[in-house]
C-alpha cells in the first residue's frame, strides 16, 4: 500500500501534469486565434470551432486529471475504476450508434458518422465557394479590364459552381451514387416543381442576368416603381439600394417579365429636362442666354453634348421653355442636380429681373339690361338707408 508520501507526490505530479497540459491548450487556442480573420464568415466559423474544441479539450484533461488522482488514492480507487469502466462501455454505445449502418443508399451502408461526414463535407465547400467567390473578385478580377458587372457575373458562376461541384464530389466520396436518386429527385421534382415555380423561375432568371447582362452591379435602374442602384445579383434575386439607403430585394423574375430602365446601359451619360416657365413679355433670347448659363456653370453638367434651351410653347399664364443638360456624375442623384439647377435659375432670374409667374384668370361677367336695373335700385335703397 503506498504511504501518504507516495500519495501526496502522485496527486502533485498528476495536477502538475493537467497544468501543463492547460497552458499548452491555452497557447495553442491565442496563437491559431491571432491568425483568423474574424470579418469574415469562414473565420467566424473556424473561431466557434476554436473555441469549442478548447472547451473539449479542457474538458478531457481535467476529468483524466481527476480520474488519476481517484486511482492514486487508494480509498476512492474503485470509485476511479468504476467511472473508467463506465466510460469505456459508454465510448463502445457511442461508436456504435455513429458507425452503426441504419440504412442502405444504392447498396451503401449509411450511418450516422456518414451524414455528419458529408454535413461538415457541405459546410467545408459553401465556405470554400465564398472564398472563392471573395477571392476572385477583390484580388483577380479586379485586376482584370472588365466593368464590375461582368467581374461579378464571373465570380457568382464560379462560386456556384464550385458549391455543385464539391457537393457531389462529397456525396460521391462518402459512397453515396447519385445516379440511383435519379428517379426519386425525379419524382420529387415533380411534386415540388408545382410549389417551387417561383423559386425556379427565379433562379433561371438570375442565371440569363448573370450571363445576358440586361443589368449589372452599379447599374441605375426603375422597375415596379422601384427607383435605385444595383449592389447585388444572385441566383434568386437582386439588391437595389435606394438614395434613402434602403436596400430592396427584387425578385430576379421581375427583372425578365416586365419592362426595366436602365439608366447607365452602355453609356453613363443621361439627358434630363428641366422645365422653366417665365411671365408673359419676357425676352425670351435673355431668358435663353440665362438657362445656359446656368448649364455651363454647373460642374456636373456636361459640356459635350451641350446643353440646349428648348422653347416648348405657350401656355395658359407663362412662357414656357425645357433646359436640357447631359450629366455622367448626377445620375444616381437626380433630386440633387434638380434643385441646384433650380436654385441657380431663381438666383439668375431675380438677378436680371425676369418673372417667374404664377396662375391667373380673368374672369367675364356678362349682365343683361333687367340684372343692371336691379342692381341699381339696390344700391340706391342700400344709399338711402
Amino acid at each position: 500500500m503506498l504511504n501518504g508520501w507516495s500519495i501526496l507526490v502522485g496527486v502533485t505530479v498528476v495536477v502538475v501534469v493537467a497544468v501543463a497540459m492547460q497552458w499548452i491548450l491555452n497557447r495553442v487556442k491565442a496563437a491559431l486565434g491571432s491568425r483568423i480573420p474574424i470579418a469574415t464568415p469562414a473565420g467566424m466559423l473556424l473561431a466557434a470551432g476554436l473555441r469549442w474544441s478548447h472547451r473539449i479539450l479542457t474538458a478531457a484533461v481535467w476529468v483524466t486529471a481527476a480520474v488519476k488522482v481517484l486511482q492514486v488514492i487508494p480509498v476512492t480507487q474503485p470509485v476511479a475504476d468504476d467511472f473508467v469502466a463506465t466510460g469505456m462501455r459508454a465510448m463502445r454505445q457511442i461508436r456504435v450508434a455513429l458507425f452503426e449502418p441504419f440504412a442502405k443508399v444504392s447498396g451503401t451502408d449509411v450511418s450516422v458518422f456518414t451524414l455528419v461526414q458529408v454535413l461538415i463535407f457541405i459546410i467545408a465547400v459553401a465556405l470554400l465557394s465564398r472564398v472563392t467567390y471573395s477571392l476572385l473578385l477583390n484580388k483577380v478580377l479586379s485586376r482584370a479590364p472588365i466593368d464590375s458587372g461582368l467581374q461579378h457575373a464571373i465570380a457568382t458562376f464560379a462560386k456556384y459552381l464550385v458549391l455543385v461541384t464539391g457537393v457531389w464530389v462529397g456525396l460521391q466520396t462518402a459512397g453515396i451514387d447519385l445516379t440511383a436518386l435519379t428517379v426519386l429527385a425525379g419524382a420529387v421534382g415533380v411534386g415540388l416543381g408545382f410549389g417551387l415555380q417561383n423559386v425556379a423561375n427565379n433562379f433561371i432568371s438570375g442565371l440569363i442576368l448573370l450571363f445576358e447582362r440586361p443589368i449589372k452591379v452599379g447599374d441605375r435602374i426603375e422597375v415596379a416603381e422601384i427607383n435605385g442602384k444595383v449592389t447585388h445579383i444572385a441566383a434568386r434575386s437582386t439588391t437595389v439600394l435606394t438614395n434613402d439607403n434602403i436596400s430592396i430585394i427584387v425578385p430576379n423574375s421581375s427583372f425578365i417579365s416586365s419592362n426595366v430602365i436602365n439608366w447607365s446601359h452602355g453609356d453613363p451619360k443621361v439627358r434630363f429636362r428641366v422645365p422653366v416657365g417665365v411671365a408673359y413679355g419676357s425676352d425670351v433670347e435673355l431668358v435663353k442666354r440665362l438657362l445656359l448659363e446656368v448649364a455651363r456653370e454647373n460642374n456636373d453638367v456636361l459640356s459635350e453634348p451641350a446643353p440646349r434651351v428648348i422653347f416648348k410653347g405657350f401656355g395658359d399664364s407663362s412662357l414656357d421653355f425645357e433646359l436640357r443638360i447631359w450629366t455622367s456624375q448626377m445620375l444616381h442623384r437626380r433630386g440633387v442636380l434638380f434643385s441646384d439647377l433650380n436654385f441657380a435659375i431663381y438666383a439668375k432670374f431675380a438677378e436680371h429681373a425676369v418673372e417667374i409667374p404664377f396662375p391667373q384668370r380673368d374672369l367675364h361677367f356678362k349682365l343683361n339690361a333687367q340684372t343692371v336695373t336691379l342692381f341699381k335700385e339696390l344700391s340706391a335703397a342700400a344709399g338711402s338707408g
